[in-house]
């Protein structure tokens, strides 16, 4: 696979772990705006990892449709004057990333990975 690898001149952190989840099978998450903060009743969902798997519940199993997922990262303060971007390795179907409260990107393309540069953001 080709992708970003540490040198001399780049830092990589993972943000693989547990990361908040919550289904949207109403379509409900845009109106109420989850990208601000996901409501009390998410669970923990492991990144990377395919939900429908996850739990046994039909709910998740058999889910089409609007998914969130929230997590908080800190850019490292020798960071500070670099480009800083977040790469995904895949996301189904399509995906959109919410950064400090801001659409930043959006994505189309089933499992395919892709690079958002938030330098911007969290300066």
């Amino acid at each position: 696979m080709l992708a970003p690898k540490d040198t001399p001149t780049r830092d990589r952190r993972s943000l693989d772990g547990l990361w908040r989840f919550l289904l949207d099978p109403d379509a409900i998450g845009r109106r109420d705006r989850w990208w601000e903060k996901l409501p009390a009743e998410a669970v923990e969902m492991p990144v990377p990892s395919s939900y429908n798997d996850v739990y046994p519940d039909p709910a998740y199993r058999d889910h089409v449709g609007d998914a969130w997922y929230e997590t908080t990262f800190r850019v490292p303060p020798g960071w500070a004057g670099r480009r800083i971007t977040i790469r995904f390795g895949s996301a189904t179907h399509r995906a959109e990333v919410w950064v400090n409260g801001r659409s930043v990107a959006t994505h189309e393309g089933g499992y395919t990975p892709f690079e958002v540069d938030i330098t911007a953001l969290v300066s």
